[in-house]
């Protein structure tokens, strides 16, 4: 037995909040952290702390679909510039 506690093995722990997990299922589709934990903020101000459920039913469907609209409108944007 280590002196000090149980050694670390280097791997970060498992991650424990919703918002981690949100952010977990939505790293797969390649959206940034930033981008996701922005958007999932946006839903509870709609929804508020209740909304989580909704928010995670359908394997984040909401979520998902809110992050691809943002991203179209940003799109958008960028060519009503030119």
């Amino acid at each position: 037995m280590h002196p000090h506690g149980p050694r670390s093995t280097g791997r970060r722990r498992k991650r424990l909040t919703r918002m981690d997990a949100a952010v977990d299922a939505m790293r797969s589709y390649g959206f940034s952290d930033g981008l996701i934990v922005s958007t999932v903020k946006g839903l509870l101000k709609v929804y508020g702390e209740e909304g989580w459920p909704f928010i995670e039913e359908s394997s984040y469907k909401v979520l998902l679909e809110a992050i691809l609209e943002d991203l179209e409108k940003e799109e958008q944007e960028k060519v009503n510039i030119f």
